[in-house]
């Protein structure tokens, strides 16, 4: 037995949405234009959050690597003024040779300041992380190293 033949003829076989024509169809065709450029504005809001995180990670990373070398400098003045004989100027001269060497631009504003006592000294170097955001002074970074001053033994 035959089926009876569409009442809308050939068009019911078009690759046309099925939908297309309907009420529901009219709706998400309005809906889906009615989003125009929303991922735009979205992408709009994000980036700049965005941008301000990445930025923060480097500026942290950049505080770390200055903390590193001021560490560094610390170590490397305490290391040279406990040699005997023990000597501030020394240590001071050592640490301030080290940040010339290696810090150049990353640590600004920096200071060593060396205290010595007959057993032991120490240094600290301070100053200021490089900033990328302009107008903002960077993180401050102080570092210590303490080591004892060196004895001979018979």
């Amino acid at each position: 037995m035959a089926h009876p033949a569409s009442p809308k003829g050939p068009a019911a076989l078009s690759p046309r949405c099925p939908a297309e024509g309907s009420r529901a169809g009219g709706m998400v065709r309005r809906r889906m234009s009615g989003e125009r450029g929303a991922a735009s504005v979205e992408l709009a809001v994000a980036f700049p959050v965005v941008l301000l995180l990445v930025m923060t990670l480097i500026q942290a990373a950049l505080w770390f690597y200055a903390r590193s070398i001021a560490l560094g400098a610390a170590q490397e003045g305490a290391r040279e003024g406990r040699v005997q004989p023990a000597s501030t100027a020394r240590a001071q001269s050592a640490a301030e040779g080290f940040l010339d060497q290696t810090a150049q631009d990353l640590l600004t504003g920096r200071h060593v300041t060396v205290a010595g006592s007959p057993s032991s000294i120490e240094v600290t170097v301070t100053g200021t992380s490089l900033s990328l955001f302009p107008g903002l002074s960077g993180w401050s970074v102080t570092q210590t190293a303490i080591g004892p001053v060196e004895r001979p033994t018979p």
